[in-house]
Parts: C-alpha cells; structure tokens; sequence
C-alpha cells in the first residue's frame, strides 16, 4: 500500500508526491500487492487507472469491472472501490490520484463544469475504451499527465495540471448528454457497507464476529453477508482476515515483535491459526516472510 494509508472510516489519506501539490502517481504491478489485491477503500480523491500490460478487475460499489489492457477508468471521489486479479495473472498499470480543487478554484466554473460530474449520484465511475476515438483522447491527456508528473522537467507542475484540466474538459463534453438528466437515488446498502468496513478497520485486533460485523451494519446477519458479497465479493470474515493480515504484514517487515505477538496484536486468534491463513494468501509463512523482507526480495 505504498503512497496511501487506511484510516478508520475506511478513507485513504493519499501521501502525495509533493506534499503541496494533490496529486499521486504510481506504476506498478498487480503482483506487488498481498493475494494480487488492493484493501477496498474510498477517498475525496478523484482516481485514473490504465492497464498498461494484462488486464485487471476493479470493485467499485459492488460492481465488477474488467480494465482491459490499453483502456481506463476513472472512479469518482467517495466511491468504495479497490482492484485486483482475477483470473491470477499480472497486470502492470498507472495510476494517478488527484484532488479536485488542483483543476479549479473559481466557484463559477467548479459549479458549471466540476461538480456535475464529481457529484452525479449516477456516476461512480467511468470507463474508457482506447478504441473510441473521444474516450481516447482523454486516456491520451491522462497519460501525457502522467508522464509530466514522472519527468518533472522545470516547470512540469503547471503542465500537469494544464493536462489534467484538459482530459476533464473532454470528459465533461462526453458526458454533457448524462450530466443533464441527474436524478438523486441513494443507495442505502453502500452506506451500510461503509459503516460495516469502517468498523472492521476500527476493531480488527478485537475478537470480532459476524454477529459483530453486522449489529455495525444495523442490519442482519444474513443482508450482512449479502451486502459483502454485492460489494466486496467476499465474505465478512474473509474481508475481515485478509485485513489483519495486511496490518500483520507491516509489523513483520517493520517491527521486531515476534509472530505470535504479531498474530494476537492483530486479532487473530493463535499463531497456529495465523500462519494456516498467512501461507494460504502469501504461499509461505510469516518468518519466511519477513526474512524475505529483511534480504531485500519484496513479496
């Protein structure tokens, strides 16, 4: 999870490149991430996504969306969204994450032109096809942004964002037809999943169960495990699991506390147990793991 960090509720703060400047880019490969999955999260953010090589498949909102390689996708701010692989084959791909306000800063034109599209409640996201010639050009625009944020030549800066505010330009023309028929439907089961992910970030290395997840939820245990399925495509527990083994996987790498420290510090109940999930998702065990850590050798 290098350049984001989870907070409680679920949100990412994004550390940006220039910690003056909101945005983040990264390149890298499916692979790199525990299980070739990202942890499902939100931010204020709004996020650009390429398959460069391979394909890969985003959550967002509980829909599955296959990136094809060459193609994007862009995911509006406050949507539950995260990637992964599955089929369980790599994918390289660039991302860019950027806050708004970088685009404009005049009240008139954010009205006019930023808010239809970052807050219709019938946009959570938006697909690119590099085969369609209007989609393409934003793809290029993105890209090129990309590319500026890589190079920082002198004054890169101000042509990043130059390049950012053109793809919304071109992005805002190509849905203009949608932007015109907004209706307001709310969709109260991702309110529930966010309040449930949310209490899992929160208690993780407290002895948690399905009866627990879904009281956070206000809702049943059986809609709980309906509404992980509709937006995560996992169970309450797995989710649960694949987390703490996330945080456990930080305190390997960059602590010394042993491994049955590690285990029970993050919710799991013996290290037995710990290490049957841990080599279940990693292939091998948490000392393996974190000697391969110590010798420079990634995940």
């Amino acid at each position: 999870m290098n350049g984001v960090s989870i907070l409680k509720d679920a949100s990412e703060i994004v550390h940006y490149n220039n910690p003056n400047i909101p945005v983040y880019l990264k390149e890298r490969w499916l692979s790199s991430y525990t299980n070739m999955e990202a942890l499902c999260h939100w931010h204020e953010d709004i996020e650009y996504v390429k398959a460069l090589k391979g394909h890969m498949v985003y959550y967002v909102n509980g829909e599955k969306l296959q990136i094809s390689e060459k193609d994007a996708l862009i995911v509006n701010a406050r949507q539950m969204h995260y990637g992964f692989s599955e089929d369980k084959t790599d994918c390289y791909f660039a991302c860019i994450v950027f806050r708004l306000h970088l685009l404009c800063t005049n009240p008139e034109l954010t009205e006019k032109f930023i808010q239809p599209i970052a807050g219709h409640p019938n946009l959570p996201y938006i697909y690119l096809r590099a085969d369609n010639p209007a989609e393409a050009e934003i793809i290029r625009l993105f890209d090129t942004a990309c590319e500026d944020c890589r190079g920082q030549y002198g004054g890169y800066e101000l042509m990043m964002i130059s390049r950012l505010t053109a793809a919304w330009v071109e992005l805002y023309r190509l849905l203009r037809p949608e932007l015109l028929s907004c209706s307001t439907v709310f969709e109260e089961d991702l309110s529930v999943q966010r309040n449930m992910v949310s209490f899992i970030y929160k208690n993780y290395a407290m002895k948690l169960s399905l009866n627990d997840i879904a009281a956070a939820g206000n809702t049943c245990r059986s809609k709980c495990c309906r509404i992980f399925k509709k937006y995560l495509n996992k169970t309450p527990i797995d989710f649960l699991n694949a987390y703490r083994l996330e945080v456990s996987m930080r305190l390997l790498t960059d602590t010394s506390m042993n491994i049955t420290e590690i285990a029970l510090s993050c919710g799991f109940q013996s290290p037995s147990y710990y290490a049957e999930i841990f080599r279940q998702h990693k292939g091998c065990t948490p000392s393996h793991y974190r000697i391969r850590q110590a010798n420079g050798f990634g995940s």
